[in-house]
């Protein structure tokens, strides 16, 4: 199939504007899995559309997906393995709509297998007979991202400087053998470069007061946003104002001495920045990992925190009805004809531009978004579980749990027991709570501690003396202690274990998923 092709191309005389969006579905496997797998429902409603109206079946304009399957279903117009592939359409389909977890490539590609066998289906019983359904052919997947040149060069000669010193050490040891001198070598210092995703290589050093911060490939060239830097924000404004710290790659490779080229600032200013461009650093690499372990996701980014953007929190409108607390910064987006949630910014401190609209009221508004985010996730659950489709997913699939510390609400979720228990973990660590105590006495699996088995603890070994089933283990940021889990137990109570160990730390616990398993 050469570059100007795609595989639906053979319906195009059945219908062009079908044609193309099956085209747009297949690139959007690997590009965006959640993408594809949202507007496929669309795909297959249109198919069912015009299969009512070529059988002259009445038509509801209030009828949904679901309802024109069943109505077809009821009637005798749908064979089992054309209805099953159906549904599972419409319900994968519904939770990347509403659900903000991760959606695979493999869901992505049983949805493509469900459509060929629907389409195949229409074109047979509906097509014209001089359409002939080629054989099933799976997608061809994107290109990986490769290294820009610029950075290839710099690993390569990196890479050049290690080979070099392997070589040079290689023949001073066989001159030190054939002398018999007995001589240490001094091993020269070497860039070391990491095998890793393009992008990570470090591309210079900035330094102050002796300390280091190495900026990655990625970001030579990034925009230094001032509202994201909190307590360096009007400094940063003056230095853009001069012509100095637009960019990363304006920056001096020190930045002692930077305070000087604007009035009424001093080194302390320069320090700050310091300090703050580390917590930028770290944060990006944080967010291109996100992004890349989650192709073609819409996210909302706060600080260090996120939100999915699913298709149906984007349709969210900017009302005072929607969103409380908040009416001058809806008015003042209303008036640019920002009406949505879809429409804002990725980057939402950049509100905080708006005339009485400060960086709380940013808080807000991200906050609501998540709670939001956090209801359309568990709303999409009663019909998933409705219906008994082999290959739908479970509700347990996306783990999450909200907490709250003083005034700061949080989402802590995982896709798995193991990484919900790790993301507490770096939470509870990030807010610097006793933990290592609880772990070094044991955490007991569940919600009291009345068992035998251990949840978490310094060594993987059970009160029976039992050693752990299946191991996980974690790293304490602030001790350096490994912390060993004990992972193979039900989602169930993976979240009572956890809610327990945050309760007894003195945060405040809810888990609507518990909540709603009754």
């Amino acid at each position: 199939m050469d570059k100007q092709s795609y595989f639906y191309q053979f319906i195009e005389p059945l219908s062009k504007e079908l044609a193309l969006v099956a085209r747009e579905l297949e690139n959007s496997i690997f590009s965006s899995p959640r993408t594809m797998l949202t507007h496929a429902r669309v795909f297959v409603e249109n198919i069912l559309q015009q299969v009512i109206r070529a059988e002259e079946l009445p038509e509801d304009p209030r009828a949904n997906l679901k309802d024109q399957l069943d109505m077809l279903n009821d009637k005798g117009y749908l064979i089992p393995e054309i209805r099953d592939a159906l549904h599972f359409v419409r319900q994968i389909g519904n939770q990347a709509a509403h659900n903000s977890r991760m959606f695979r490539y493999s869901e992505a590609l049983l949805s493509w297998e469900a459509l060929y066998k629907i389409v195949k289906w229409y074109v047979e019983v509906y097509g014209p007979v001089d359409i002939t359904v080629p054989d099933y052919q799976d997608p061809s997947p994107i290109m990986e991202e490769r290294y820009d040149m610029s950075e290839l060069e710099i690993r390569l000669k990196s890479l050049e400087e290690l080979l070099s010193h392997s070589v040079e050490k290689l023949s001073t040891e066989t001159a030190l053998a054939e002398t018999a001198v007995a001589v240490e070598t001094p091993v020269a210092v070497v860039p070391v470069v990491e095998e890793g995703i393009p992008g990570v290589t470090t591309i210079r050093t900035i330094t102050f007061n002796g300390r280091k911060l190495e900026v990655p490939y990625f970001l030579r060239d990034a925009f230094l946003l001032p509202q994201r830097f909190d307590k360096s924000e009007t400094f940063l404004i003056r230095l853009g104002a001069e012509q100095q710290a637009r960019i990363m790659s304006e920056l001096p490779k020190n930045l002692e001495g930077l305070h000087n080229h604007v009035k009424r600032y001093s080194e302390k200013n320069d320090e700050i920045l310091f300090e703050e461009l580390k917590t930028f650093i770290e944060e990006e690499k944080i967010r291109r990992k996100l992004s890349l372990e989650r192709p073609g996701e819409l996210f909302f980014f706060y600080k260090a925190d996120y939100i999915i953007v699913t298709e149906e929190l984007a349709k969210v409108p900017l009302t005072s009805q929607e969103f409380t607390g908040i009416p001058s910064l809806l008015r003042q987006l209303n008036e640019d004809q920002i009406d949505s949630v879809g429409q804002l910014p990725k980057e939402l401190v950049i509100l905080a531009k708006y005339e009485n609209v400060g960086i709380g009221t940013v808080e807000k508004l991200f906050e609501q978004l998540k709670k939001k985010t956090n209801e359309k996730a568990s709303a999409v659950v009663p019909e998933v579980e409705e219906e008994s489709i082999r290959t739908s997913n479970k509700k347990w699939d996306s783990l999450y749990i909200n907490v709250k510390l003083g005034k700061g609400n949080t989402v802590i979720r995982g896709e798995s027991v193991p990484a919900l228990w790790k993301e507490g973990l770096n939470w509870i660590e990030d807010h610097h709570l006793p933990i290592h105590e609880m772990i070094k006495e044991g955490v007991v699996l569940g919600s009291t501690d009345t068992g035998k088995r251990y949840a978490m603890a310094l060594e993987p070994v059970h009160k029976d003396k039992r050693n752990f089933t299946q191991l996980h283990t974690y790293k304490s940021k602030l001790t350096g202690t490994t912390y060993y889990l004990e992972t193979k137990i039900n989602p169930k109570s993976g979240l009572e274990t956890l809610a327990k160990l945050l309760t007894r730390l003195g945060v405040e616990v809810k888990i609507p998923l518990l909540e709603n398993n009754d």
